[in-house]
């Protein structure tokens, strides 16, 4: 059943974190110039799947009851969809509105790139959109012979998308590694899920001479099955986690572990990006490493004041609204114009990211924090 569970603050942080890196690479696929890897957003997307494994883990060991299932599935929807509908009703609108009245002169103007354009219809009257806005309402845009429809509003919406079929299996996947009961077993079926994880991108493999975000897309990065291991992954650091025993009270934090890990993570990520074939670097070999930096995070024994753990509460908070909003907003601001122009690319990312920010936290603050509230308030009488 659902258990109150005290707050981890350090995870909010890094969550935020991540969704400012998954930021950082999308700056320069709508604004044309690079700030940070791609291969930092890709394994920023790995960190979201394997937390969220964990932290379901954490609030949910166990359900038990009819009684535990529903609180589960209706907490679970109450905490994604508020958001999730307001960015779609937003991207949906700004981009059928414009393409309607601009046609494929849209796409250039925010400088869609032709991978997340390229086999959609050569024809979308308001039809069209309006069945792809219908489709991911319900979470259906990945389902059918479109590749890219999932993309076309809101790309990064697509990980939220396999985060709902991760929240379906759950209950499921807990019964499955329910016998991985030792800290033997855990390894050994983190070896076997890795593995499993190499085989599947291997069979997945498009024909092709060279691998690139268009043709792995849908077979591999995408793929649910691929991603849902990062998941599993989660739910099997809980279980190491809890094995792993409290820890004796100190009375300095050691960051030493924290720290080596973080910059273990920043070389893989270098070195992979430069020298492995994309198939392997986009995510996949950086798993490994993303996991034990979690893990690191987790045996940390940062207890911070009371406003701290506010402050990195809302930090997570504002990091789902970032993440849901970002492509659209910054789309927005290029096709309206809307940046200011400095002499400092600097200078210029920072002013992006402040709006970012203080639309994001408005959001949060204002619509999604009391929308949830009052839903919860009705659910959980």
């Amino acid at each position: 059943m659902g258990l109150s569970r005290q707050k981890i603050p350090i995870l909010d942080a890094f969550r935020f974190l991540a969704s400012v890196l998954v930021v950082l690479v999308h700056y320069e696929v709508i604004f044309g110039e690079a700030i940070v890897y791609g291969t930092f957003a890709t394994t920023a997307v790995s960190w979201f799947f394997i937390v969220s494994g964990f932290i379901l883990s954490y609030t949910y060991p166990t359900l038990d009851t009819a009684q535990d299932y529903r609180r589960f599935y209706l907490h679970r929807i109450i905490r994604i969809y508020p958001v999730y509908l307001l960015a779609i009703v937003v991207s949906s609108l700004f981009v059928s509105i414009n393409y309607l009245a601009l046609g494929d002169e849209f796409f250039r103007e925010v400088n869609r790139p032709l991978e997340l354009i390229h086999d959609l219809p050569e024809q979308k009257e308001a039809g069209f959109f309006a069945l792809a806005t219908l489709r991911h309402l319900v979470f259906a845009q990945s389902v059918g012979g479109i590749e890219t429809l999932k993309l076309v509003f809101n790309g990064p919406l697509w990980s939220i998308v396999l985060e709902i079929y991760f929240y379906l299996a759950f209950p499921l996947l807990l019964l499955i590694i329910k016998p991985v009961n030792t800290m033997t077993r855990i390894v050994s079926a983190f070896i076997i899920g890795y593995l499993l994880q190499l085989l599947l991108i291997q069979v997945n493999l498009p024909e092709a001479e060279t691998y690139d975000v268009i043709n792995l897309n849908v077979p591999v990065y995408t793929n649910p099955v691929i991603r849902g291991i990062e998941f599993l992954f989660g739910m099997l650091l809980y279980k190491a986690f809890v094995l792993s025993g409290p820890q004796k009270p100190v009375i300095k934090t050691n960051w030493i572990p924290t720290v080596l890990t973080l910059l273990l993570y920043i070389i893989v990520v270098i070195y992979v990006h430069q020298n492995i074939p994309y198939e392997y670097s986009s995510f996949f070999l950086v798993v490994p490493v993303v996991t034990i930096m979690i893990y690191a995070l987790l045996r940390l024994q940062w207890h911070p004041t009371n406003s701290i753990v506010r402050y990195c509460t809302t930090l997570g908070g504002v990091s789902y609204v970032l993440y849901s909003f970002h492509w659209p907003l910054m789309e927005i601001i290029q096709f309206y114009n809307l940046q200011p122009e400095v002499s400092s690319r600097f200078l210029q990312v920072c002013i992006l990211m402040l709006m970012l920010l203080v639309v994001s936290y408005l959001i949060h603050h204002f619509v999604e924090t009391p929308v949830r509230r009052l839903l919860y308030s009705k659910v959980d009488r």
